[in-house]
C-alpha cells in the first residue's frame, strides 16, 4: 500500500495507523493513548541474583552443593549464595558481577577476594571439588555471621537517628567486611587442613572411586568433624607419621654400595683425587700428610641402604575399660600412623582391637586402596570389657587366619596400658 499526503499536510497518527495498517478490528488504533512518536521508556536493569558471573553449570553446582550440606541448608542462605561461594573457591580466576541482588554478600566476597589468606587457600582449592566444597561451607557460615552483625548495626543505627541512643563511632561497612572475609578465610584454611589430615590418617589415596571422588571425601569429612574423639585420633596420627618418617630416613648403614657425598677424615683408600694429588707436590706433601693425620682430609663418603622386612605388619590395641579416654586415643593414632608406614613400603597391615575373651574387632588393610569409612569405624569403637595379657597371644594364629594375612616375617605390635590381668603361667 502507498500512501500519499497532501503537500503541506502535517502526519497525525491516525495517518500512521493507517500507513501500517493497524486501523482495523484488530489493529492498535483503540489502544493508543499518547503521540505514536513517542520514544519507549528504558526498562530498569535488573541486578544479578549471584555475587559473580555465573553460567548455568555454575549454578547447577551450587544447587548440587546445598543438596548434599546440611549445613549449608541450617543457614538459610539459598542456591544462589551456595553457587557464589562454592565458585569462589574452586574456580581458577573467579569475577565478581557489576550488581548484586544481595549487596552485603558482593560486598563481602569482594573483601575476601582481597585478603592474603585467600590467595593462599585458593591455590589448594581452585578445580579440587572436595576441597572447595569444604571451604564454600566455611565461607558461607562466615558470611552468615558477618550479615547478622550488619543488620544488627542497621537497627542500632536506626535507632540513634531516632533519638533512642547517643551516636557512637563505628567500624566502616568496607573495613567489617574485609576483617568478617578474614576471619572466614582463616576457618576455610583450618577446615581444609582437617580435610587433608583426615583423609591421610585414614586411607584415602589412588584407586577406585580414587581420591578425589566427592562423595566420598565429604562423608570421611562429615564422620571426622562430627566425632571429637576421631578427629583427636586423626590429630595425633599426623604428629607420630611425622615421627615415623624420620625414623624411615634414618634407616641406612654404611656400605659400599654408592658414593653419597664428600667428608673429612684420614683414610687414603677414601681420598678423592685433588688430596692424593698434593702428595705428588713437594711443596705441597707435608701439608697433605698432616691433614690426613689430623682427619681433616677430604675423602668420599659411601653409603648403602639397609634392607628391612616386608612382610604383614600386625597392630593389636588393647581396648579394656582402663584404656578409656587419651589412652585409647593415643593406641589408635600410633596404630594409623603404623598403617601409613606399612602402606608407603606397600605391606599388608592388619588392625586388631581386643580385650580379653570379650571379643575382638579385625580389620584388613592391603596395600593400595584402603576402605577408609571401615577404618573410621573401626577407630570410633570402643569395647571396653576386661583384659588378659594372654589372650591376644593367644588368639594371633587365629586372628592372623581371619584377617586373610599374607605369609611371610611379620611385625606384631602390641600397644597396651598393662593394666590387666597376667596369669602365673
Amino acid at each position: 500500500m502507498v500512501f500519499l499526503r497532501p503537500r503541506g499536510h502535517a502526519v497525525t497518527p491516525d495517518d500512521l495507523l493507517t500507513l501500517l495498517d493497524l486501523d482495523g478490528p484488530d489493529g492498535l488504533k483503540d489502544h493508543v493513548a499518547g503521540p505514536i512518536l513517542d520514544a519507549p521508556q528504558a526498562s530498569p536493569t535488573l541486578c544479578s541474583p549471584t555475587a559473580l558471573v555465573l553460567d548455568a553449570w555454575g549454578l547447577r553446582l551450587g544447587r548440587e552443593l546445598l543438596a548434599d550440606s546440611e549445613r549449608l541448608r541450617h543457614l538459610g542462605l539459598g542456591e544462589h549464595a551456595a553457587a557464589d561461594f562454592l565458585a569462589a573457591a574452586f574456580l581458577p580466576d573467579p569475577e565478581l558481577a557489576p550488581d548484586c541482588a544481595d549487596a552485603p554478600r558482593r560486598e563481602f566476597l569482594a573483601g575476601l577476594f582481597d585478603t592474603p589468606a585467600y590467595r593462599a587457600l585458593h591455590a589448594g582449592t581452585a578445580l579440587c571439588e572436595p576441597a572447595a566444597a569444604v571451604a564454600a561451607t566455611a565461607f558461607a557460615e562466615g558470611y552468615a555471621r558477618f550479615r547478622a552483625e550488619r543488620e544488627t548495626a542497621d537497627r542500632d543505627d536506626a535507632a540513634r537517628a531516632e533519638g533512642r541512643g547517643e551516636p557512637a563511632g563505628g567500624v566502616c561497612r568496607e573495613t567489617a567486611a574485609l576483617a568478617a572475609a578474614a576471619r572466614a578465610a582463616a576457618a576455610a584454611g583450618r577446615e581444609i587442613d582437617d580435610l587433608r589430615e583426615a583423609g591421610v590418617s585414614l586411607g584415602l589415596g589412588p584407586g577406585r572411586p580414587g581420591a578425589n571422588d566427592p562423595r566420598a571425601v565429604a562423608a570421611l569429612f562429615r564422620r571426622v568433624r562430627n566425632d571429637p574423639g576421631l578427629r583427636r585420633v586423626c590429630e595425633l596420627a599426623g604428629r607420630f607419621r611425622v615421627v615415623a618418617r624420620a625414623a624411615q630416613k634414618r634407616k641406612s648403614d654404611d656400605g659400599f654400595d654408592e658414593v653419597t657425598g664428600v667428608t673429612l677424615g684420614g683414610d687414603v683408600g677414601r681420598l678423592v683425587p685433588s688430596e692424593l694429588a698434593r702428595l705428588l707436590v713437594p711443596e705441597l706433601e707435608l701439608d697433605a700428610l698432616r691433614r690426613i693425620a689430623e682427619r681433616q682430609a677430604l675423602c668420599r663418603e659411601y653409603g648403602a641402604t639397609e634392607p628391612v622386612g616386608k612382610g604383614p605388619v600386625v597392630v593389636c590395641v588393647d581396648e579394656s575399660g582402663s584404656m578409656e579416654g587419651a589412652k585409647a586415643e593415643t593406641a589408635k593414632a600410633l596404630a594409623l600412623a603404623v598403617a601409613w608406614v606399612a602402606r608407603r613400603q606397600r605391606r599388608w597391615a592388619g588392625l586388631v582391637a581386643y580385650s580379653g575373651d570379650s571379643g575382638e574387632r579385625l580389620l584388613a588393610l592391603p596395600p593400595g586402596r584402603w576402605d577408609e569409612l571401615a577404618l573410621a569405624d573401626w577407630v570410633s569403637a570402643f569395647i571396653g570389657r576386661g583384659s588378659s595379657l594372654d589372650v591376644p597371644v593367644r588368639e594371633l594364629p587365629d586372628f592372623f587366619k581371619r584377617l586373610g594375612a599374607p605369609a611371610g616375617v611379620t611385625d606384631v605390635l602390641f600397644v597396651t596400658d598393662a593394666a590387666c590381668r597376667i596369669p602365673a603361667d
